[in-house]
């Protein structure tokens, strides 16, 4: 029998022998109350420290179960991971591995620049390649990751038409397992997948439509009645609508990212350009400017007259494109990103809609008599309320994204060439994917995430603390 089978056994024992033992010492019992016998015997630890330690036992009676079943599969094998990062040979047995101290932490410090994997062995870069992609992972996707859930949560909390279906579609990729999700994204991303034969029929549309009406004339009218009804939507009836605005900033900073003014100056960035245009409008918008969207639809205006519509939209130069293996072209971890985000922000906007729904809505009543701005309102009131809920998202997305295995290895295998290639991943493959499994190095590379993973989730609490406090 193994240690805890033995270890089971005894508590059973304890628990049956010894609490009838101790029950038919302290009381009586007829043949009808055979039921209430057994019921006291399954509250038998409650009553015995209640006996031994007063009152004040009861809860660490009702703890112990649940700390033991941690103990036995937490924190032991955390304790044993400690010692194993410390051994080396390929044996799987404990007592059969020799103690090497921290060598295996030296194979992967072995680099003449940390900062440059290349310059490490073949343990270091390994390592070093996948935390930093974890990292820059990490940086990316928990901001998106939080916006995402956040605003989605402040739709679902308003009283919409068919609320509950979309909480429900929202909080339904939760439920499906990473190879579910894997399989359902490399049907749509592979060359010949959805995605793909979207873009062509797309493309063939807008090739139609250039042979009639001419392509330039064409895109313009389009581009520019999509903007018009941006615009009015945005300026609204009696204050500018904040949701409208943000489309018609996003549309100002495609239309800049596509008529690349910098390169007159021959300099590149249009695209942060862009952004800091479309941004700026947003904010302008939020703080009360209504005339910055005169300036945003003059300055989309003139953008849309610059843009050479032949040579920005080539969709007859099109080629199907596998999305999850091109190398250097950043689609891959972009995908990887949004798939990660798809699967997973259902979870962390329920929490934020719980944290939502806790808000009185006295508070919101109260500074709509005030005639108070929505972004002021969102700024003043439900940003201070909701943080302490935000908190706990930003931590449990800020983990889960370092641990980050299954849809990556699933979707694109750590590549192409080393691209999304995770820690995790590496950690898996020196364990168990290498033809001589190195149990210590990998435990090493374990205890080495977990420091990262500790040390931002308490400079995050630190943080957090300390704007609660300001």
């Amino acid at each position: 029998m193994t240690p805890a089978g033995i270890l089971m056994a005894a508590l059973g024992l304890f628990w049956g022998l010894g609490g009838a033992i101790w029950l038919l010492r302290h009381r009586s019992y007829t043949l009808a109350q055979v039921p209430r016998f057994f019921m006291d015997l399954l509250g038998f630890p409650v009553e015995l420290a209640q006996s031994l330690f007063g009152r004040g036992g009861v809860p660490y009676a009702l703890l112990l179960p649940n700390m033991l079943i941690f103990g036995l599969f937490t924190f032991a094998p955390m304790i044993l991971n400690v010692y194993v990062s410390m051994t080396g040979g390929s044996s799987i047995a404990l007592f059969d591995r020799p103690f090497v101290g921290l060598a295996k932490y030296a194979e992967i410090f072995n680099c003449d620049n940390i900062l440059v994997p290349k310059t490490c062995t073949n343990a270091g870069y390994n390592f070093w390649t996948g935390m930093y992609n974890t990292l820059w992972f990490v940086v990316i996707q928990v901001p998106v990751m939080v916006v995402a859930a956040l605003l989605t949560a402040l739709v679902v909390n308003r009283d919409i038409k068919g609320r509950g279906f979309w909480r429900a579609m929202f909080f339904y990729p939760v439920m499906l397992s990473p190879v579910v999700i894997a399989n359902i994204w490399n049907w749509v991303l592979h060359r010949k997948g959805a995605l793909n034969a979207a873009i062509g029929e797309g493309r063939d549309g807008l090739t139609a439509l250039a042979g009639l009406a001419g392509f330039d004339i064409a895109m313009t009218v389009i581009l520019g009645a999509v903007g018009m009804i941006l615009f009015l939507k945005s300026w609204g009836r009696e204050a500018p609508s904040l949701a409208w605005s943000g489309l018609f900033a996003a549309l100002l900073a495609l239309l800049t990212w596509w008529a690349n003014p910098l390169s007159l100056l021959d300099m590149s960035g249009s695209g942060w350009l862009g952004l800091a245009l479309g941004l700026g409008l947003l904010w302008a918008v939020a703080s009360g400017f209504r005339s910055a969207l005169f300036v945003g639809a003059a300055l989309a205006a003139l953008l849309l007259l610059s843009i050479q519509f032949d040579a920005v939209f080539a969709f007859e130069r099109y080629r199907p494109v596998n999305w999850l293996v091109t190398p250097r072209t950043g689609w891959a971890f972009f995908w990887l990103v949004f798939v990660f985000c798809w699967s997973h922000m259902g979870f962390y906007m329920l929490i934020l809609l719980a944290g939502l729904q806790a808000i009185p809505a006295d508070l919101y009543e109260a500074a709509k008599m005030d005639a108070t701005s929505p972004f002021r309102a969102f700024r003043r009131i439900t940003l201070p309320l909701v943080m302490p809920t935000l908190t706990v998202v930003i931590v449990l997305s800020l983990i889960r994204s370092f641990q980050i295995f299954d849809e990556v290895y699933l979707l694109t295998g750590g590549g192409p060439g080393r691209e999304t290639f995770m820690v995790v991943q590496n950690i898996y493959e020196v364990a168990f994917s290498n033809d001589h499994p190195d149990y210590g190095q990998a435990a090493a590379g374990s205890i080495l995430m977990a420091v990262v993973i500790a040390v931002f989730t308490f400079f995050q609490l630190w943080l957090t603390r300390r704007q609660s406090e300001l």
